[in-house]
């Protein structure tokens, strides 16, 4: 059998080669042919002329700051002065001055009452020694009347009873209890260690037997 044998005019491969460098000649070639046609190019457009601009130099007077003006001074305090030369300009008016002997002077005025307090304002309670018995009033007795009459007493610092008022009443036997509440004895209240009058109720009740 004979060998097939590639002849070099059948190569495609060698053809494609000088095919690609004679096409990339011509292209070169063409290239520097239009280079050179439109070297020189011109236009009908012009362009705006450029404006003549003047730049002035300005001076700028400096800022002045305006000044707050000072505060009032204060007004100046006299001052009695020294100098025995220098009189006063004032009148003074002649005043008459009574002058009363000791003996004759008012009265000092009365000493301030004391405070009374309230029974649960104060440190020590006021305790009672000695509870009167009211007399059950005969009327009130044969009316058949019955009930407690409380009594509001201001207690002193001695321990006596100075002040009394009916706090609830029973019309018939309002004035037993209050005669009964005047002899009525307690140890005085104390507040801060110091005996004061203090205020509080005392019931006095009314019962036939």
């Amino acid at each position: 059998m004979k060998s097939l044998v590639k002849k070099p005019e059948a190569d495609l491969r060698l053809k494609s080669r000088k095919f690609m460098e004679v096409s990339t000649i011509i292209a070169l070639l063409f290239l520097i042919v239009m280079f050179f046609s439109f070297k020189q190019f011109k236009t009908s457009v012009k362009l705006p002329e450029r404006p003549d601009i003047t730049i002035e130099t300005i001076e700028i007077p400096q800022t002045q700051q305006i000044q707050k003006p000072p505060p009032p001074s204060r007004p100046s305090i006299p001052v009695e002065s020294d100098d025995e030369d220098i009189l006063d300009d004032v009148t003074i008016d002649e005043t008459d001055v009574n002058l009363q002997p000791a003996n004759e002077l008012p009265p000092p005025p009365p000493p301030a009452e004391d405070e009374v307090f309230e029974f649960f304002a104060v440190s020590q309670k006021p305790v009672l020694v000695h509870k009167e018995k009211p007399i059950y009033p005969d009327l009130a007795r044969k009316a058949g009347i019955e009930g407690t009459v409380v009594v509001t007493v201001t207690i002193g610092k001695t321990g006596k009873v100075e002040n009394a008022h009916i706090f609830k009443s029973i019309p018939m036997l309002d004035e037993a209890a209050l005669a009964a509440a005047k002899k009525c004895t307690f140890k005085p209240a104390k507040q801060r260690d110091k005996f004061v009058k203090v205020k509080m109720n005392i019931p006095f009740k009314f019962k036939l037997k």
